[in-house]
């Protein structure tokens, strides 16, 4: 079936057609901003500390001190792709250490910086960024931010879930799968629509692309014991009605405690962010850069449409919404959307991944190690591999112009590189 995505006429709260009129003036906006920001980097992780968080881990110790501040260590899984998981929630940060997939002591993407919604709601964008920052320089050097994700969202009261959302939800999930009464659904699948919780929450799409969620918000606050945050957040919003007579405090809120709070969120992984950095061009026809939450937040507003058009509630096949429509037109996350262009494109073939380089140099040098061989010998051989522009890449050098330069610096990362695999007893 095609569907159209035509907007209502309105005015103020009332939308409107040829046939048909909707009042949304019960729909009240509580809260709009991030929920969730997860930040990348490619480092060097710093060797003391690692030794210091292996130590206390396999000493069974819950807790470790480092650069002063306190943290909580446990190890993490595989699937999370990181070693260890460092968790200070009163400062509002969980960190994620040690890529599973890059050589501990090779530059890789070994840090990971999850932010709470208590300390997102403290900073802007760029203080926020800052505090990310200084947080990754206690664990590693030589920091390069690889990526961000984030999920943004709105919490809304007076708002029905419909209780035929999934037929009029037109999205990418072809695959819908129904969880009635139970708390909780975690599902590693591309394509999906999960229904649980008798109706409370809705998920569509996967959690490593972009992915859309309706939930009731006032349930899961509770269950997880932050309840008493959101409903101060909440709290904030004037009434309507508020006539300015602070004498009468139970007329200042919209918000009452006996209210029912849902949250529409969008979540984008960093894959999804990357896609529109190769996709979008920005206003000096270059393509748009987003590698920390600061250059992430100028583009927030333009996600959140692109979310509720790749997730678009239809009224009809002609019509969207007019609860989209009013999300589309009213929600703003920081500032207004630039007017780009927005488009995702997959990677281009031609732009090499460091990561690989790094993968592929640690296990040559430890394998010539373990041979004795001349450091110079090593170098002249990876030179000749027709990997040559990589490597420049890979040490950031000129390949045009400084092949010499390329010859030293590989020198002094070969031979520095081998005489600590060979006296560490790695490459015995």
């Amino acid at each position: 079936m095609r569907y159209e995505n035509k907007f209502w006429h309105r005015i103020g709260n009332r939308f409107y057609n040829q046939n048909t009129a909707i009042d949304l003036s019960e729909l009240k906006y509580l809260h709009c901003g991030v929920d969730t920001v997860k930040q990348l980097f490619n480092c060097l992780l710093d060797q003391d500390v690692l030794k210091m968080i292996q130590a206390a881990h396999d000493a069974s110790e819950r807790f470790i001190f480092i650069k002063g501040i306190d943290w909580m260590i446990t190890r993490s899984s595989k699937a999370s792709g990181y070693q260890y998981i460092l968790k200070n929630l009163d400062l509002g940060f969980v960190v994620l250490l040690k890529s599973f997939y890059a050589e501990y002591d090779l530059s890789g993407s070994h840090i990971k910086i999850e932010c709470t919604p208590q300390l997102i709601a403290q900073h802007s964008p760029e203080s926020l960024t800052n505090e990310i920052h200084a947080i990754a320089s206690l664990f590693g050097y030589q920091l390069v931010p690889a990526g961000v994700s984030c999920h943004i969202a709105v919490d809304v009261k007076g708002f029905q879930v419909p209780a035929d959302l999934e037929s009029r939800l037109v999205a990418k999930a072809k695959r819908q799968y129904k969880f009635n009464s139970i708390s909780n659904a975690q599902l590693d699948l591309n394509e999906t629509a999960v229904i649980y919780g008798a109706g409370q929450s809705y998920t569509f799409g996967s959690a490593g692309a972009l992915q859309f969620c309706i939930y009731d918000k006032t349930a899961e606050a509770l269950k997880s014991d932050k309840l008493d945050f959101w409903q101060g957040i909440w709290s904030k919003v004037p009434s309507t009605g508020f006539d300015g007579d602070f004498s009468k405090p139970e007329t200042m809120s919209e918000y009452s405690p006996v209210d029912t709070v849902h949250r529409i969120e969008a979540r984008f992984h960093h894959s999804v962010i990357n896609q529109f950095c190769w996709g979008t061009k920005g206003d000096d026809g270059k393509n748009i850069s987003i590698k920390t939450f600061a250059d992430l937040a100028p583009h927030l507003t333009a996600l959140w449409r692109y979310a509720l058009n790749n997730f678009r509630l239809q009224h009809s096949t002609s019509y969207i919404d007019p609860v989209w429509q009013f999300l589309i037109e009213d929600i703003q996350f920081y500032c207004p959307a630039p007017a780009l262009l927005y488009r995702r494109e997959q990677k281009p073939p031609s732009q090499n991944t460091r990561r690989n380089v790094a993968f592929w140099l640690g296990n040559q040098i430890r394998l010539y190690a373990r041979k004795r061989y001349d450091p110079r010998f090593v170098v002249n051989k990876l030179l000749s591999c027709g990997l040559e522009a990589e490597l420049a890449d890979y040490f950031s050098v000129r390949l045009f112009g400084e092949a010499d330069l390329l010859q030293e610096v590989l020198y002094d990362f070969v031979a520095e590189k081998m005489r600590f695999l060979i006296l560490d007893g790695v490459a015995a």
